[in-house]
Protein backbone atom coordinates (compact mmCIF):
# COMPACT_ATOMS: atom_id res chain seq x y z
CA UNK A 1 0.00 0.00 0.00
CA UNK A 2 1.03 3.53 -1.06
CA UNK A 3 -0.07 6.76 0.30
CA UNK A 4 0.34 10.34 -0.42
CA UNK A 5 -1.03 13.83 0.90
CA UNK A 6 -1.39 16.00 -2.26
CA UNK A 7 -0.50 19.65 -1.55
CA UNK A 8 -4.28 20.66 -1.23
CA UNK A 9 -3.95 18.48 2.23
CA UNK A 10 -6.50 15.87 1.30
CA UNK A 11 -5.67 12.29 2.14
CA UNK A 12 -5.11 9.61 -0.55
CA UNK A 13 -4.52 6.30 -0.42
CA UNK A 14 -3.37 4.03 -3.47
CA UNK A 15 -3.64 0.03 -3.15
CA UNK A 16 -2.69 -2.91 -5.53
CA UNK A 17 -5.10 -5.03 -4.30
CA UNK A 18 -7.86 -7.93 -5.55
CA UNK A 19 -10.78 -5.57 -6.93
CA UNK A 20 -13.01 -8.41 -6.79
CA UNK A 21 -11.95 -8.47 -2.68
CA UNK A 22 -12.84 -5.16 -1.95
CA UNK A 23 -15.03 -6.15 0.76
CA UNK A 24 -12.16 -7.58 2.79
CA UNK A 25 -10.03 -4.03 3.19
CA UNK A 26 -12.70 -2.97 5.71
CA UNK A 27 -13.21 0.97 4.47
CA UNK A 28 -15.30 2.62 2.30
CA UNK A 29 -13.99 5.02 0.02
CA UNK A 30 -15.55 8.62 -1.14
CA UNK A 31 -14.30 8.07 -4.81
CA UNK A 32 -12.97 5.12 -6.66
CA UNK A 33 -11.03 5.78 -10.11
CA UNK A 34 -11.29 2.78 -12.96
CA UNK A 35 -9.18 3.78 -15.88
CA UNK A 36 -9.43 0.07 -17.63
CA UNK A 37 -10.52 -2.49 -15.28
CA UNK A 38 -14.23 -2.86 -15.76
CA UNK A 39 -14.04 -4.09 -19.41
CA UNK A 40 -11.57 -7.12 -18.45
CA UNK A 41 -13.97 -9.12 -16.50
CA UNK A 42 -16.49 -11.95 -18.14
CA UNK A 43 -20.31 -11.38 -17.03
CA UNK A 44 -20.26 -13.24 -13.95
CA UNK A 45 -16.60 -11.15 -12.63
CA UNK A 46 -18.28 -8.01 -13.78
CA UNK A 47 -21.19 -8.50 -11.03
CA UNK A 48 -18.82 -9.81 -8.19
CA UNK A 49 -17.22 -6.57 -9.31
CA UNK A 50 -19.95 -4.08 -8.75
CA UNK A 51 -21.08 -6.00 -5.61
CA UNK A 52 -17.50 -5.13 -4.60
CA UNK A 53 -17.91 -1.49 -5.56
CA UNK A 54 -21.09 -1.34 -4.01
CA UNK A 55 -19.62 -2.77 -0.48
CA UNK A 56 -16.00 -0.01 -0.92
CA UNK A 57 -18.05 2.96 -1.59
CA UNK A 58 -19.48 5.45 0.88
CA UNK A 59 -23.14 6.00 0.39
CA UNK A 60 -23.05 9.37 -1.96
CA UNK A 61 -19.32 8.13 -3.04
CA UNK A 62 -18.45 8.64 -6.33
CA UNK A 63 -17.52 5.74 -9.19
CA UNK A 64 -15.77 6.65 -12.37
CA UNK A 65 -15.17 4.35 -14.91
CA UNK A 66 -13.46 4.70 -18.40
CA UNK A 67 -13.79 1.33 -20.07
CA UNK A 68 -13.47 0.10 -24.40
CA UNK A 69 -17.27 0.94 -25.93
CA UNK A 70 -18.53 -1.87 -28.39
CA UNK A 71 -18.03 1.09 -31.45
CA UNK A 72 -14.49 0.33 -31.17
CA UNK A 73 -13.70 -1.93 -34.42
CA UNK A 74 -12.09 -5.36 -34.37
CA UNK A 75 -11.36 -8.25 -31.46
CA UNK A 76 -7.67 -6.96 -30.63
CA UNK A 77 -8.22 -5.79 -26.51
CA UNK A 78 -10.94 -6.32 -23.93
CA UNK A 79 -14.51 -6.97 -23.89
CA UNK A 80 -16.36 -4.07 -25.78
CA UNK A 81 -19.18 -2.50 -23.63
CA UNK A 82 -22.27 -0.94 -25.09
CA UNK A 83 -24.07 1.85 -22.81
CA UNK A 84 -26.61 -1.12 -21.62
CA UNK A 85 -24.24 -2.99 -20.54
CA UNK A 86 -22.85 -0.29 -17.97
CA UNK A 87 -26.72 0.69 -17.23
CA UNK A 88 -27.48 -2.69 -16.63
CA UNK A 89 -24.44 -2.98 -14.36
CA UNK A 90 -25.15 0.00 -12.19
CA UNK A 91 -28.79 0.27 -11.95
CA UNK A 92 -30.66 1.44 -9.40
CA UNK A 93 -31.91 1.38 -6.28
CA UNK A 94 -28.01 0.93 -5.38
CA UNK A 95 -26.64 3.20 -7.87
CA UNK A 96 -27.10 6.45 -10.34
CA UNK A 97 -25.59 6.77 -13.50
CA UNK A 98 -24.59 10.68 -13.68
CA UNK A 99 -22.97 10.61 -17.04
CA UNK A 100 -21.77 8.33 -19.99
CA UNK A 101 -20.03 10.25 -23.01
CA UNK A 102 -18.63 8.62 -25.72
CA UNK A 103 -14.58 9.72 -25.14
CA UNK A 104 -11.01 8.64 -26.94
CA UNK A 105 -8.82 5.99 -24.81
CA UNK A 106 -5.03 6.68 -25.06
CA UNK A 107 -3.52 3.20 -25.44
CA UNK A 108 -0.56 1.44 -27.46
CA UNK A 109 -2.61 -0.18 -29.50
CA UNK A 110 -3.81 3.00 -32.00
CA UNK A 111 -2.22 6.53 -31.81
CA UNK A 112 -5.11 8.27 -32.77
CA UNK A 113 -6.86 6.53 -29.49
CA UNK A 114 -9.37 3.81 -28.94
CA UNK A 115 -13.50 3.73 -28.62
CA UNK A 116 -14.40 4.23 -24.88
CA UNK A 117 -16.84 5.10 -22.64
CA UNK A 118 -16.30 7.61 -19.56
CA UNK A 119 -19.08 7.00 -16.74
CA UNK A 120 -19.44 9.10 -13.61
CA UNK A 121 -22.18 6.92 -11.14
CA UNK A 122 -22.46 7.86 -7.87
CA UNK A 123 -23.63 5.30 -5.14
CA UNK A 124 -27.24 5.53 -3.31
CA UNK A 125 -27.85 5.98 0.07
CA UNK A 126 -28.21 2.36 1.40
CA UNK A 127 -31.57 1.48 2.73
CA UNK A 128 -31.75 1.40 6.74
Amino acid sequence: MRSARPAIGLPARFLVWDALRLPELGDESDTVLDSGLFHVFDDDDRARYVAALAAAITPQGRYYMLCFSERQPGTLGPHRVSQQEIKAAFAPPDWRIDAIDAVPLDTNMDQVGVHAWRASITRNERER
